[in-house]
């Protein structure tokens, strides 16, 4: 699966740092992060996460799962590709 990411969706440096330092560590499920990342469903990430294979870090409480919003930005900025000229 590849995600297409552009400029203007990435949240900056300064607001990531805003988002740690304000006390509370916003979460996204499943279904919130397969809305932000536009995929059809949550199916994509659900089978990423049985095959061991998931992009995000993430975690588990109870029987749902948690993706960490400063993780999760951090994982974008970290696999954004540059685009190469010919």
């Amino acid at each position: 699966m590849t995600v297409k990411v552009r400029a203007g969706d990435l949240v900056t440096d300064d607001e990531l740092k805003k988002m740690q330092e304000g006390g509370k560590l916003k979460l996204f499920t499943s279904k919130q992060l397969a809305e932000i990342l536009q995929l059809k469903s949550d199916a994509a990430l659900r089978k990423q996460r049985s095959k061991g294979r998931s992009l995000f870090p993430y975690t588990r409480y109870k029987r749902r799962i948690y993706y960490p919003a400063d993780l999760v930005v951090q994982t974008l900025h970290k696999n954004t590709v540059e685009a190469k000229l010919r």
